[in-house]
């Protein structure tokens, strides 16, 4: 199995665990592979932690580059990002992982894998909303790229926000923020 391989089931695992909580037993037995031979190839916890999460950020950021990000567009497509992005907040121990990711942020390398996905997402916020005014769904809004901003910082709030709630339907959330953000523009 490559190291690829045991990363992406390592984080399924770390994410259902946390981060700090998450063992080489359990993720050995997902992987087939013994604790010690997880040592020998990743030498600690934090640093098979640190591998899953890069390698999960440069997926998350894969799919946001792929032609189905593309093809969403306008007002609609505003919703269904939020749907994604919903999705792909799927560690059961959100607070813990909240927790590890402010640690994580501290290092150069991650920092900036972090700033890269929150510029990507800024992006495709920009150009929904840009979209949307173009297709007369919403009014012109003054500064979009400002705009833009807010609805990625809204979004990054509301994960914060739910690492520390017992409530789990982030999406329900974040699309009833939205309206409340976009109902001064809609036509």
């Amino acid at each position: 199995m490559s190291d690829s391989e045991v990363l992406i089931k390592a984080f399924d695992v770390i994410a259902r665990e946390g981060f700090s909580s998450f063992t080489f037993e359990q993720v050995g037995k997902v992987v087939g592979l013994s604790p010690a031979a997880l040592v020998k190839r990743f030498k600690s916890k934090n640093q098979l932690a640190s591998l899953a999460r890069n390698l999960k950020w440069e997926h998350n950021l894969g799919q946001i580059n792929s032609d189905s990000f593309n093809e969403m567009s306008g007002y609609k497509g505003i919703f269904e990002f939020l749907r994604i992005i919903s999705r792909s907040v799927n560690s059961e121990r959100l607070g813990e992982h909240a927790i590890w990711l402010g640690k994580e942020a501290c290092y150069p390398r991650s920092k900036k894998k972090v700033a890269n996905y929150f510029e990507v997402t800024r992006g495709i916020f920009f150009r929904l909303v840009t979209e949307s005014i173009k297709h007369g769904q919403l009014k012109p809004i003054d500064n979009v790229p400002e705009f833009a901003k807010t609805m990625e910082a809204l979004v990054q709030g509301a994960i914060f926000q739910f690492a520390f709630l017992s409530e789990r339907d982030i999406e329900s959330h974040l699309k009833s923020h939205f309206r409340v953000l976009l109902k001064p523009y809609i036509k």
